[in-house]
C-alpha cells in the first residue's frame, strides 16, 4: 500500500504538474505556518520581511543625512554619525546599546512580530500609516503625552509627518526576532516591480 502511494506520488510530482503541485504545496504551507504563528504572536503579521535601508546601520555614503567617506560597519561608526538625530528625542548612546536590534535591520532580513499590550522607547515595531496600503518598520523615538507614538527609521535623518502621532491601534507589533537575509527574494521582487 505504501509503495503503491510513493509510486502515485512520484508519478504526480514529475514534470510541469509536479512544479505547479509544488508551488501551491509551498503556498498552502506558507499561509498556513503565517496563520498560526498570527494566531499565537497575536498579530495579522507575524513575518514581515525587511524591504528599505530606513533601519540599517550598513555602509553606504549617506547615513543620518550625514556624508561619511570611511565609514566603517561598527555602533560606534554608526553612533558618530546619528547622535545628533537622537539627540531632540533625549536618547543617549547608553541607552540606544540597549535597545533590541541596536545595530538595526538589513534589507532582506525577515523579523518576527509580537502584538504587545504596550510598547517603549527603543521597540522597532510594524505599524500602518493612515491612508497606506504598506506597513512600516521603524523604532519609536518618543512616546507623546497623549499616548501615541513616534517613530524614526535608524539610517533617516528626520522623521515623516505620518511618524509623529502613531496610534496604538496601528501597530501590528513590535520585532522580537530576527532572521537574517532569507527574505531577500521578497525584497528583490518589491525592488523589481516597485511592489
Amino acid at each position: 500500500m505504501l509503495k503503491r502511494i510513493k509510486r502515485y506520488w512520484n508519478n504526480i510530482t514529475e514534470g510541469l504538474l509536479g512544479y505547479l503541485i509544488y508551488a501551491l504545496l509551498g503556498i498552502v504551507i506558507a499561509f498556513g505556518i503565517n496563520y498560526v504563528l498570527g494566531n499565537i504572536l497575536n498579530t495579522s503579521m507575524p513575518l514581515v520581511v525587511v524591504v528599505s535601508s530606513s533601519m540599517s546601520h550598513s555602509p553606504n555614503s549617506y547615513i543620518c543625512g550625514t556624508y561619511i567617506q570611511n565609514y566603517k560597519n561598527t555602533f560606534e561608526s554608526y553612533w558618530l554619525a546619528c547622535n545628533r538625530t537622537y539627540e531632540k528625542f533625549n536618547i543617549t548612546k547608553a541607552e540606544f546599546l540597549n535597545f533590541p536590534f541596536k545595530n538595526g535591520l538589513e534589507i532582506g532580513d525577515v523579523i518576527i512580530v509580537k502584538k504587545s499590550k504596550e510598547y517603549k522607547i527603543g521597540d522597532i515595531i510594524v505599524y500602518q500609516p493612515e491612508n497606506s496600503k504598506y506597513s512600516i518598520i521603524h523604532r519609536i523615538v518618543a512616546i507623546n503625552e497623549d499616548g501615541t507614538y513616534q517613530t524614526k527609521g535608524d539610517r533617516n535623518n528626520a522623521q515623516f509627518p505620518y511618524e509623529k502621532k502613531i496610534e496604538a491601534t496601528q501597530i501590528h507589533g513590535k520585532a522580537i526576532f530576527r532572521i537574517p537575509l532569507i527574505g531577500l527574494p521578497r525584497a528583490i521582487i518589491n525592488w523589481v516591480f516597485g511592489i
